[in-house]
């Protein structure tokens, strides 16, 4: 693969899902617990080495190379790759992209609360009712045009949101902060996490 041809992949990871977190066909031991995989390439720079360092400090994994390998090439089409790099899988989650805050509802999706840090878990708890059913929770801000699209969205289509706005609300911010956010509208369900609004991940990723 050329290098304008990678990067222009790169880029278009990005746009389409540098924050997608989401199910593929799952990725377990014979004893059942969830793997870890980290697919990345020669090429990929900087995005592929602060996944690695990332995830060095969270969970072991095991890393392909998903296009000069051949067993890495197999093992992400099998798991759902499709052209962008870092790609991530734990259990049944997927990560596209460096984003360490996937990372971490990945591991809270897996293994529940005591698979994450005590303050993350504090933080994720916030998006479950009394009963432990998921809430949809938005961060946001007040200037944040997307923000206003999501709620736009979510009121047109009687969908029940919570909205936490981060520049007044100082539990908030400490929460957004430690769940690694870096951009508003960041959407919760539960765990499951897509940073941005785009409303086609929205409703391919949440059970709405």
């Amino acid at each position: 693969m050329s290098k304008p041809l990678f990067f222009l992949l790169v880029i278009a990871g990005a746009w389409y899902g540098w924050n997608h977190f989401g199910q593929v066909d799952g990725a377990y031991g014979d004893n059942g617990e969830p793997l870890a995989l980290l697919f990345t390439t020669g090429q990929c720079g900087r995005a592929c080495d602060s996944m690695r360092s990332y995830l060095k400090k969270r969970v072991e994994f095991v890393e392909y190379d998903a296009f000069e390998d051949e067993e890495g090439r197999a093992l992400y089409k099998q798991y759902g790759g499709d052209g962008y790099l870092p790609y991530v899988v734990f259990g049944s989650q997927r990560v596209v992209g460096p984003d360490p805050g996937a990372i971490v509802s990945a591991l809270a999706a897996e293994l529940g609360p005591g698979g994450v840090k005590k303050r993350e878990a504090q933080a994720l708890a916030r998006h479950f009712d009394a009963e432990g059913e998921p809430l949809v929770v938005m961060y946001m801000t007040d200037w944040c045009g997307y923000c206003r699209k999501a709620r736009e969205y979510f009121v047109a289509n009687n969908i029940a949101f919570t909205e936490y706005d981060i520049e007044k609300d100082r539990k908030a911010k400490r929460d957004y902060d430690v769940l690694k956010g870096s951009g508003t509208p960041l959407v919760y369900q539960g765990y499951t996490r897509v940073a941005g609004f785009n409303q086609r991940l929205i409703e391919e990723t949440f059970d709405l």
